[in-house]
């Protein structure tokens, strides 16, 4: 019997990261620090808009930036501010941004059109359009960064973000795998579907749970810029979430790899996984 994503009761390790954010008064996600040199150098037309991003950029920020995605000069701009924001202080980052727009001729309109539909449709339908005609070198995890500014700078419900570690961590406690080494629109709506009923039941948006679930997955790999003080003491911390903590990581850096290596990557660390989980069941 196939399972739907309503069906699915909400992972005890969500509603106690719930009740932990909630404890600690809603703390919203630290603005992520980038470098802005690197960004300079490989979009040199782009220098006032640049220079004009704060040294630490949030999520309220690049949506901002994404509110005229509909014109290609707008989707350029919110797209960098995405990918900013999404690779950090990654050195690698921009490269990885310019070979996007850059190997894909009609990158700009492409985006912008995507960004139209997110606001006429919605984001799985967006999704839907991306997948019809991928672009080159963007892949899920980054591509569903640019929909969840692009839909929240258009008043619709924030198309949610489905990178490496919200897929580890929904594998982990849910046992539903979404594959995301390509864009399989079956696997996104099955992942909205999953936050959709949890967010209702827990009277949350569906952002703010993908945000959570994020936060508190990677909260425990020590300090860094995604750390979350609120989400648990380091004395609280098995080895077993430390070595969960350190897939993850991982995890999150196969997001900018190239697809068939990150592929075959995943395959050892589902396997390294399964050791992990039964030192947790002893």
């Amino acid at each position: 019997m196939t399972t739907t994503p309503g069906e699915i009761p909400i992972p005890a390790a969500l509603t106690a990261t719930v009740q932990r954010w909630q404890d600690q008064g809603k703390p919203e996600q630290p603005p992520i620090r980038w470098s802005r040199d690197p960004w300079r150098r490989h979009f040199p037309s782009h220098h006032a808009f640049l220079d004009a991003l704060p040294e630490r950029i949030d999520r309220a920020e690049a949506t901002l930036h994404a509110a005229h995605a509909v014109t290609s000069e707008g989707a350029e701009r919110a797209f960098l501010a995405a990918m900013i924001w999404g690779y950090g202080r990654v050195g690698y980052g921009p490269w990885r941004t310019s070979r996007v727009l850059t190997e894909n001729p009609d990158a700009l309109d492409r985006l912008a059109k995507v960004a139209a539909v997110a606001r006429d449709q919605g984001g799985l339908a967006a999704f839907r359009d991306l997948a019809g005609e991928p672009l080159r070198y963007l892949e899920v995890a980054f591509g569903t960064k640019y929909l969840r500014f692009v839909t929240a700078a258009q008043s619709q419900d924030s198309a949610p973000i489905l990178d490496a570690v919200v897929r580890r961590w929904v594998a982990t406690h849910t046992g539903v795998r979404l594959l995301i080494d390509g864009w399989r629109p079956e696997v996104y709506e099955t992942y909205v579907g999953l936050l959709t009923s949890w967010s209702a039941q827990l009277e949350l948006s569906v952002d703010t749970v993908e945000e959570l679930i994020f936060r508190s997955a990677v909260s425990r790999e020590g300090p860094g810029q995604w750390s979350e003080s609120w989400a648990g003491s380091d004395d609280s911390v098995s080895p077993e979430q430390r070595a969960h903590a350190a897939l993850l990581e991982l995890e999150r850096l196969f997001d900018t790899a190239e697809a068939e290596a990150a592929q075959e990557a995943r395959q050892h660390l589902d396997a390294l996984e399964g050791i992990i989980r039964q030192g947790w069941a002893h």
